[in-house]
């Protein structure tokens, strides 16, 4: 049986983990975003979709950004 301090420190990695999970969410959909924004200048036929595609994508990095930053100060709390 675990002790709580083991607990606690299989906690804080599985944080990590998580933490940078969310970062690299954060990257991918800012690359996609870039890619879609590339797209609304080289395709005018797409362009208006692309653009609100990049847009999208843009807010969804933030927030996955956010929420890591919010994961990364509940570890350093308690480390």
């Amino acid at each position: 049986m675990p002790t709580n301090e083991e607990k606690i420190a299989a906690l804080l990695q599985d944080l990590h983990e998580l933490e940078k999970y969310l970062h690299g969410r954060g990257i991918k959909t800012q690359q996609l975003s870039a890619k879609f924004a590339e797209n609304a200048k080289r395709d005018p036929s797409n362009r208006e979709f692309d653009l609100n595609q990049s847009r999208m994508l843009g807010y969804q990095h933030e927030v996955w950004n956010e929420i890591a930053n919010l994961v990364e100060k509940i570890v350093k709390n308690y480390e």
